[in-house]
């Protein structure tokens, strides 16, 4: 499926969806780096307070390098692991994103009475399942519109004979008018208006 219908067009489908889906990729990599700088503060903050006693003056110029050899470490490690993250998560949310927006729009063409939607998804995008599923429903409400299609004119045809018959008395003439005015309406809103 490398051609060029099932290629990629656009980088964000449905944006809100991916800037929530990638805030919060890049808050937990704010926050491991958060308690990774802690931890190395923690660890070496330790080991310099038990040597102050013997060599203060230098332990406190190799705590100021380290303070700013942690700061920027995390960094460079933040903004690495950030566009790492982003990178990611926004083909991850790709692979949501974009079945989402699919099936919004074929859930406009199905509502609108469309029932000749293809329901096909690219190979590696999530929610297959769920298009095989609406795929099942489109044509199973496509066989109920056909059918009734077959009923009506069934029933149109059974009023045909009625109406040629002669000897109705006038009640049944208006019966067989209403009933017709009803079929004129459902032939209208029904399976064969779409």
């Amino acid at each position: 499926m490398n051609n060029a219908a099932s290629q990629r067009r656009r980088v964000f489908i449905k944006k809100a969806f991916q800037a929530r889906f990638m805030a919060g990729v890049v808050g937990l990599i704010l926050l491991s780096s958060l308690s990774s700088a802690l931890l190395i503060y923690w660890i070496t903050g330790g080991d310099l307070l038990a040597q102050s006693q013997s060599a203060h003056a230098s332990i406190v110029t190799a705590w100021e390098r380290l303070g700013l050899s942690i700061l920027l470490g995390n960094l460079v490690a933040v903004l690495v692991a950030g566009a790492a993250g982003v990178a990611s998560t926004l083909y991850a949310s790709h692979k949501i994103a974009g079945p989402l927006y699919r099936f919004e729009t074929l859930c406009q063409e199905v509502g609108d009475g469309n029932l000749d939607p293809v329901t096909r998804l690219r190979e590696d995008d999530q929610l297959q399942e769920l298009a095989e599923a609406f795929s099942s429903m489109v044509t199973k409400l496509r066989e109920r519109r056909e059918r009734q299609a077959g009923l009506l004119v069934r029933l149109d045809q059974h009023l045909d004979v009625l109406r040629s018959c002669d000897n109705l008395n006038p009640q049944q003439r208006k019966s067989l008018e209403e009933l017709s005015q009803v079929l004129a309406e459902l032939n209208a809103d029904g399976p064969n208006h779409a």
